[in-house]
């Protein structure tokens, strides 16, 4: 009997002991640092946008924050996954893309909805020195010949220059980039596009470089004159 009684006490010591390293954790636990971020509250399927319902607030222990982590929720809403967000991941900021930001990475997520993007090919003269750049506005003066008349048109105003060649962005910092190029991609509407296209095969483009204060649309007349002067 003596010996059970031994037994239980040293049960109940050993209990108590337990109980009181659990308690501690606890405590510890509670003195983590935390910090409140987004997370999503559903699999986000890659190029959905993102809506209110797909993320949540939760606080998490500093240590497990990731890199990027987005805490300002009007950074997420209305952008689009460019992979898949998995329920319960940190969004973070390099998982989303902006429609309509020059700098996307790409082309068709620069494009605005409703807009397309059209190219036309430029030298020296008609790509103004070489110096447009991506996120630059331009109008597009057509050039043409018809019935012995020459013709000069503006056909687009304020059009927004996607792409330089192939690149969308002008932030490559590379010191062997070449300045020159033979192309731009520029955002218009469907009907802008068409009227580019038709110039285009009738006649020359040139690109006019535009004040990126400027978004007043005039109306120019078209220019003209006779070519069957030579004798």
């Amino acid at each position: 009997m003596k010996k059970v009684k031994i037994f239980a006490l040293f049960v109940a010591v050993l209990t108590s002991a337990l109980m009181f390293v659990f308690l501690n954790s606890l405590n510890d636990n509670d003195k983590v640092e935390k910090t409140e971020v987004f997370v999503a509250t559903q699999t986000i399927p890659v190029e959905t946008p993102i809506t209110q319902s797909m993320f949540t607030l939760t606080q998490l222990p500093d240590e497990a924050i990731l890199d990027g982590v987005i805490t300002d929720s009007s950074l997420i809403i209305g952008k689009v996954a460019n992979c898949e967000i998995v329920a319960g991941e940190q969004i973070i900021q390099s998982k989303l893309l902006t429609v309509g930001d020059v700098n996307s990475a790409t082309l068709g997520y620069t494009l605005e909805p409703g807009m397309r993007a059209v190219t036309i090919a430029v030298d020296g003269v008609s790509g103004i020195g070489y110096m447009i750049e991506p996120g630059n506005h331009v109008d597009i003066i057509a050039q043409y010949n018809h019935d012995e008349t020459a013709f000069t048109k503006l056909i687009v105003q304020n059009v927004v220059v996607l792409a330089i060649d192939s690149d969308l962005s002008n932030d490559e910092n590379t010191t062997d980039k070449d300045e020159s190029y033979s192309t731009i991609t520029l955002q218009g509407t469907p009907e802008q596009v068409m009227e580019i296209r038709f110039y285009e095969y009738t006649g020359r483009l040139s690109a006019i470089l535009r004040s990126p204060l400027d978004e007043e649309i005039i109306d120019l007349p078209i220019k003209q004159f006779e070519t069957s002067d030579e004798t």
